[in-house]
């Protein structure tokens, strides 16, 4: 993964989705629209004293875009209208929002920042684990984003399928610390500009304005329309399940150890469980499940159906391939052993932003 340039992420964006709107965002709404990277950038700087900085990150239809304009500025040439969703011609962007929970008006904290980007590591290695591709990682200013690339039309069909996985990964991954935003799906969703600072109540010494950042894979490829398919479809017979069981989605399991799990030798704990398989590739292990015994198909010797995944920076991975373990991550193996704090080489010390 390479840190890029604002520039280095609008060659990209315009590369897949043409033209594309930046959006300041003040008291009102500024908009313009271009597929030059350097003219869009040379705009966001004109911008970047005030406000906050969006850009769209799917295809635009240029002559729909611009008969709509036309339209609202004739009706009332006062109005700043912005891309409208029908003016979207195709998805180039899956775009996936993870937000601390905290007071209204408020910038977030570095501790609510990390449990971001747990969840967001954590949605990361599960969608690895299903052969997805690596997704770009970006720290938005108060939350952390994941971008897959990606190229679906702007379609009915479309739409069904992402409504399904967008309330799926709600369901998982959102409790009252962090937030899946289940709103960012729509086609003309705008999306922090990276590089520019984010800009979200007063800008104090534990919540203070950050400069956004994105990281994108050396071989940044696209995620199938098979493969959305597929997970749409394992989320709606998940939500027809629950709907016939009565049966309520798994909230995300609080864990309040003195390790730091950023920290936490996986392999070592998952050996010292005698539930340790083997290595499969890269930082990706095979493992037995935790709860296998509760599984109603039993797991082949190869462990490929219970995966972790070692640390990159954040917590451990895990993901176990079961319908029954749904949703389970690295936090419920930690409160189901309670003692992964012995196989941390560091201990947790709570940071402050400066």
């Amino acid at each position: 993964m390479k840190r890029v340039t604002t520039l280095e992420y609008l060659q990209r964006l315009t590369h897949d989705a043409g033209w594309i709107e930046l959006c300041r965002i003040v008291r009102g709404v500024e908009a313009v629209w271009d597929d030059r990277p350097e003219v869009i950038l040379n705009q966001a700087r004109e911008w970047a004293g005030a406000g906050n900085l969006f850009t769209t990150l799917q295809r635009i239809d240029r002559d729909a875009l611009v008969g709509y304009l036309t339209e609202q500025r004739q009706a009332d040439p006062r109005k700043r209208p912005r891309t409208p969703d029908h003016a979207v011609k195709r998805y180039c962007r899956l775009f996936f929002d993870f937000d601390p929970v905290r007071p209204t008006g408020t910038s977030s904290t570095a501790d609510e920042l990390d449990e971001a980007l747990i969840r967001a590591q954590g949605l990361r290695d599960r969608l690895l684990a299903l052969d997805w591709p690596l997704p770009a990682i970006a720290m938005s200013g108060n939350g952390w984003h994941l971008q897959y690339r990606t190229a679906l039309p702007n379609t009915p069909e479309t739409r069904e399928q992402l409504a399904l996985i967008y309330a799926g990964l709600h369901r998982e991954f959102s409790d009252d610390v962090v937030e899946f935003d289940r709103a960012v799906r729509n086609p003309a969703r705008l999306c922090a500009l990276y590089g520019s600072v984010k800009r979200k109540g007063p800008n104090t010494a534990d919540r203070p304005h950050r400069r956004s950042a994105i990281w994108l894979p050396s071989d940044w490829k696209q995620v199938l329309p098979k493969q959305v398919a597929a997970l749409a479809d394992y989320f709606a017979r998940q939500s027809s399940q629950t709907r016939s069981t009565g049966t309520a989605a798994r909230s995300a399991t609080r864990i309040e150890g003195q390790g730091n799990y950023a920290s936490l030798d996986v392999v070592r704990w998952f050996q010292a469980h005698d539930a340790y398989v083997g290595h499969l590739e890269g930082n990706k292990h095979g493992v037995r499940c935790p709860w296998s015994s509760e599984h109603t198909s039993p797991s082949p010797k190869s462990g490929s159906d219970t995966i972790v995944f070692e640390s990159d920076g954040g917590w451990p991975g895990f993901y176990c391939h079961h319908a029954h373990c749904q949703g389970r991550t690295i936090r419920d193996v930690m409160a189901l052993w309670g003692d992964a704090d012995a196989f941390c080489s560091e201990a947790f010390q709570s940071r402050r932003a400066a």
